[in-house]
C-alpha cells in the first residue's frame, strides 16, 4: 500500500499542470510515461504511485457548473442574487476547482454558504447545539466534574448489489480507554469479526470479513463513560521524558515549511512558557480560520499549509495546523478524534492536545472559533484545556495503517466512518454510513 508520507514529495511539472487545469486523464496518461522510465529516484516513482491512486479523488466532489450553482444558491436563499457567486468566490468563501479546464463547484456548496457567506448566513437560525455547548460549560463550571454514559452505534452497510459475490474486508471506529477521560464498558459487534485491536492501537478498529451477499450490514454498538473536569495547567512547564516524538514533523501534513515556521514565530513572539505559546496559536487559529467543509484529506498534500495560507477549514485541518504551530514552538501536541455526540445524534470530529509537565490538555480549535465569532469569550476560553461530554474518543494519532488493510483508504488521515475494501480495492462510493446515539446520561 502506498505510504501517506509519499504526498509531501514533488510532482513533475508538466504533471502539476494538468492536475491544476482539472485535465486528471491526461495527468495520468503523464504519469504512466514518467513510471515507465527506469532512470527516475525511488521517492519520485512512491510519489508517482501515490498519484494515480490520487488524481481520480482529486476533482471528484467538483459536481456543479457555474450555472448549475447560481441556480441551487438562488433556490436555497431568498437573499441570494445573481451575480454574488462571483463575489463569494473571489473572496474564498466557496471552494472550486477546474475539471477538463472548466470551472466547477464543490459538492457541499449550499452547506459552505450557509456558513460562510454573510448575506446568506443571516436566513440560518441559530445552532441548537451552541446552547447545549453553553449549558455544559455552565454545569461543569458549577460541579467541577461531569460524567455521560452514552451508548452508539455504527451502521456500514454496502449498498451496491453489484459487489455480490465477492470478499469485503470492513474496518468500523470502536472507542478507546483514556485513563481519566474515556472508560469502555462494553462493544458488541455483528456479523463475526476477524479481529479487534486492542486499546492501545492508535487508531482503534475492528475487522470485519465476509463475503457479500447483497445489502451487506456491518455494526458496532458501544457503551462507554466519558468524563470531563476542570483542569488547571502546571506552574512548572518543561517538555516531559517521552515526548520528544510529539515535537517532530510528520510528513505530509505536519511539516515545518518556511512560511509555518515564519507564522509559528510571528504568533508567538514575546511568549516565553509553554502555555503561553500554544494559547497564542489558538487564539489566532480560532479568530483567524473561518470554518468550512472542504474537499477529502486525501486530496490536499499539505493540511497546515492549507489551512494557514486560505484561512479556512474544518475541524481537522484547524487540528492539524495547531499541532504543527505548537510543535514548532517546542510545544509537544497531538491529534485526538472520533465523534461529537449530543443526546440526539453523532457525527466525526477533531481536535487537538498537548503536553504540558507530562499532563495531556485537549483544545478543539474549531468549538472555539465557533464562539469567538458569536463574541463568547467564555466558551472560547473553555475549549482550551478542556472539552465537553459529547465526545466518543477512537484515534490518537493521524495516518496509521488499519489492521488488515492493503489498498489505498478513502480516508488515509484517520477513521471515523469506517473503511471497506472489496477484493483489494478501496471501496469509494456503493456504501451507506449510519452513526447513532442510542442513550445519553449526564451526571
Amino acid at each position: 500500500m502506498e505510504r501517506l508520507s509519499s504526498q509531501a514529495y514533488p510532482l513533475p511539472e508538466a504533471i502539476l499542470k494538468a492536475l491544476d487545469a482539472g485535465y486528471t486523464t491526461f495527468a495520468l496518461t503523464l504519469i504512466d510515461a514518467w513510471l515507465e522510465r527506469d532512470d527516475i529516484p525511488a521517492f519520485l516513482r512512491e510519489r508517482l504511485q501515490l498519484e494515480k491512486v490520487l488524481a481520480k479523488r482529486r476533482l471528484s466532489h467538483y459536481i456543479y457548473s457555474y450555472d448549475e450553482a447560481e441556480a441551487l444558491l438562488a433556490t436555497r436563499f431568498a437573499k441570494y442574487r445573481k451575480g454574488m457567486l462571483d463575489s463569494f468566490i473571489a473572496q474564498g468563501l466557496l471552494d472550486w476547482a477546474y475539471v477538463d479546464g472548466q470551472q466547477r463547484l464543490e459538492e457541499r456548496l449550499i452547506d459552505n454558504a450557509a456558513k460562510r457567506c454573510p448575506v446568506l448566513k443571516e436566513e440560518e437560525g441559530e445552532d441548537p447545539d451552541l446552547r447545549k455547548r453553553d449549558d455544559f460549560v455552565a454545569l461543569l463550571k458549577e460541579r467541577g466534574r461531569l460524567t455521560a454514559d452514552i451508548t452508539t452505534r455504527l451502521t456500514f452497510t454496502i449498498t451496491d448489489s453489484s459487489l455480490a459475490g465477492r470478499l469485503a474486508r470492513v474496518n468500523l471506529p470502536i472507542p478507546k480507554t483514556v485513563e481519566g477521560r474515556q472508560e469502555v464498558v462494553s462493544l458488541d459487534f455483528s456479523p463475526a469479526v476477524l479481529s479487534v485491536n486492542g486499546e492501545d492501537a492508535p487508531m482503534r478498529t475492528v475487522l470485519f470479513e465476509k463475503r457479500l451477499t447483497g445489502g451487506d450490514e456491518f455494526t458496532m454498538t458501544a457503551h462507554y463513560r466519558l468524563t470531563e473536569c476542570r483542569r488547571p495547567f502546571p506552574q512548572e512547564e518543561y517538555v516531559a521524558p517521552g515526548m520528544e516524538a510529539y515535537l517532530k514533523e510528520e510528513a505530509p501534513h505536519i511539516i515545518f515549511t518556511p512560511a509555518l515556521r515564519s507564522l509559528a514565530h510571528e504568533i508567538t513572539a514575546g511568549c516565553t512558557g509553554m502555555r503561553a505559546k500554544a494559547e497564542a496559536i489558538y487564539d489566532w487559529i480560532t479568530s483567524h480560520i473561518l470554518y468550512s467543509f472542504v474537499r477529502p484529506y486525501s486530496t490536499i498534500d499539505c493540511i497546515s499549509e492549507y489551512a494557514a495560507s486560505s484561512l479556512k477549514g474544518d475541524c481537522g485541518i484547524q487540528a492539524m495546523l495547531f499541532i504543527t504551530l505548537c510543535r514548532i514552538t517546542g510545544v509537544p501536541a497531538a491529534w485526538e478524534s472520533g465523534w461529537y455526540v449530543t443526546d440526539c445524534e453523532a457525527g466525526s470530529h477533531d481536535w487537538a492536545r498537548i503536553n504540558i509537565s507530562g499532563q495531556w490538555f485537549p483544545v478543539d480549535c474549531s468549538f472555539g472559533g465557533g464562539a469567538f465569532r458569536q463574541g463568547n469569550e467564555e466558551r472560547r476560553r473553555h475549549y482550551f484545556g478542556q472539552l465537553d461530554c459529547m465526545r466518543m474518543i477512537v484515534n490518537s494519532t493521524t495516518g496509521a495503517i488499519l489492521t488488515g488493510k492493503t489498498a489505498y483508504p478513502k480516508d488515509p488521515t484517520d477513521n471515523q466512518r469506517g473503511e471497506a475494501e472489496v477484493d483489494g480495492q478501496a471501496l469509494l462510493e456503493g456504501f451507506d454510513v449510519k452513526p447513532e446515539v442510542l442513550s445519553y446520561s449526564l451526571s
